[in-house]
């Protein structure tokens, strides 16, 4: 398993108790590989990074998985762990988060931005987590003693999916002449899809939908069997982020697009999902004269609702040149459309715009100031 990701919030959708919903989502979701893990009783886990999402977590993430380590350790399941780009302390001086749980037993932790080796079973786990710099990988790899039976963890992006590079904190890419056939197995993480790299090389994928990049995925972990060289996934619990094809709205009047968006929300069809509509080439005035209030409120059981809006004019607007001196038009423009559409209320709005188009135009000066004075 991997990218865990364990403090992520997003969307500022809250419970009753102020709780980020997404977060409650991702910890519930850690919850259930927990379970699925005790019922499959591997002789390991192995976690290949990013179990937090941030190198400075709050309490809840850490006694959340402290938790889940605890009933993986009851059950008698060792358990190997590299830290990765989101969870790796960013300097030596840095102190790492998996600290706290050194000495735990039946936990082998590599965090220290250098690589260790760890015999469990019959096993030996050659771990290289989330290092300092790019070039320091091929230096660690170099630290490799092989035996007879020999996994190999890391963190980071394979060269052959480099474009799919999140462009993270501390992103690093993987040589491909690091994924050695030799190895029983080579597990990967930082890539959130499952996917099959070389004959041994698997990235397991992220637990959770981070991105709408990522609705098609299938979230879950991978079951490997290192003698027969078998690999099964594990789909943990049902897909709950949706990304609507493109609907072509050419023509389409108010009632025509409320029509469409209206078959689009079934309240329990989309009740604790994370949905994006996608509409494209939509007239401005159709969509400004929609009945938002009554959509917010159909999408209201909704994890997360979100209406993509390409408006038929808008590749004129986007190939147009923007003059830099008009920016904070731009920019109140962009904020009554959000508002106009949801996204934002009037109140944020009005209290946003003074202060970002004051913004705006002072940064506009100094950027014209320094081009100015800046040599040739």
């Amino acid at each position: 398993m991997a990218d865990s990701h364990l403090g992520f919030s997003s969307f500022s959708r809250v419970d009753k108790n102020g709780r980020n919903l997404i977060e409650e989502k991702i910890y519930e979701g850690f919850d259930q590989v927990i379970d699925r893990i005790v019922q499959l009783r591997p002789d390991a886990v192995v976690h290949a990074g990013d179990v937090f999402h941030h190198v400075r977590p709050r309490i809840r993430p850490l006694y959340i998985f402290k938790k889940g380590l605890a009933r993986l350790s009851e059950a008698g399941i060792p358990v190997i762990i590299i830290a990765g780009n989101h969870d790796a302390p960013k300097s030596y001086s840095s102190s790492s988060p998996f600290l706290i749980y050194e000495g735990s037993r039946d936990l082998n932790i590599a965090h220290k931005n250098q690589y260790e080796n760890f015999e469990v079973g019959d096993h030996n786990f050659h771990c290289i987590p989330s290092c300092l710099a790019q070039e320091d990988y091929l230096d660690e790899f170099g630290k490799i003693k092989r035996s007879d039976k020999d996994v190999l963890v890391m963190h980071g992006l394979v060269e052959s999916l480099s474009n799919k590079k999140l462009r993270t904190l501390g992103e690093h890419e993987l040589k491909d002449s690091l994924l050695k056939s030799d190895f029983d197995y080579i597990a990967l993480g930082h890539y959130h899809g499952q996917a099959r790299i070389s004959e041994n090389a698997w990235y397991s994928g992220s637990i959770e939908y981070f991105n709408f990049g990522e609705a098609s995925d299938t979230k879950g972990i991978l079951l490997v069997d290192l003698e027969r060289r078998e690999v099964k996934q594990i789909e943990i619990r049902p897909k709950y982020m949706i990304d609507r094809p493109s609907i072509d709205c050419s023509g389409m009047s108010s009632s025509e697009l409320a029509e469409v968006l209206l078959n689009l929300c079934d309240p329990e069809e989309i009740r604790d999902r994370i949905i994006r509509i996608n509409l494209k080439n939509v007239q401005r005035s159709s969509f400004r004269n929609l009945n938002h209030v009554r959509l917010n409120r159909l999408s209201s059981t909704a994890l997360y609702f979100k209406i993509k809006v390409e408006y038929e004019d808008e590749k004129e607007l986007v190939d147009a040149p923007v003059d830099s001196m008009r920016l904070h038009e731009e920019f109140v423009k962009f904020l009554e459309d959000e508002a106009i559409r949801g996204g934002i209320s009037r109140g944020v709005k009005d209290e946003v715009t003074v202060y970002g188009s004051d913004l705006l135009k002072k940064a506009v000066a100094v950027h014209i100031t320094e081009a100015l004075n800046a040599p040739e």
